[in-house]
């Protein structure tokens, strides 16, 4: 797979949402994981916004797993990865945006597709 990552970073109060866009695959966890490092500690929400990925390998989401996983070990904190295609909307939370899109699962994350 050809093509690079690009990723830029929007705070506001106490949530943080990293986009990205280009190709995606698994060694931009060692990209993706230090940008994380240094948002302020103020910050206890992180979404990542995949809606600008063109290409994404087959272990690309294993980048992903690593930014989360690092973001819950280092912050107890809540997120929410959103994906996106021509047709349909997905959004996975956990923490406190785990029953905000769907209340009736009380203790399970929300997984909600939307068709467009």
């Amino acid at each position: 797979m050809h093509g690079n990552l690009n990723h830029s970073i929007e705070i506001a109060d106490d949530a943080a949402t990293l986009y990205l866009s280009g190709a995606l695959r698994a060694e931009h966890a060692a990209t993706l994981i230090p940008l994380c490092i240094v948002i302020p500690p103020r910050v206890t929400t992180l979404r990542i916004d995949l809606h600008g990925i063109a290409n994404m390998a087959d272990d690309g989401m294993d980048a992903i797993r690593a930014v989360l996983r690092f973001w819950r070990e280092s912050r107890n904190g809540n997120f929410r990865l959103s994906v996106a295609t021509e047709r349909i909307v997905a959004t996975h939370g956990e923490g406190r945006f785990a029953t905000m899109h769907a209340p009736a699962a009380e203790a399970m994350p929300a997984l909600t597709g939307m068709y467009l």
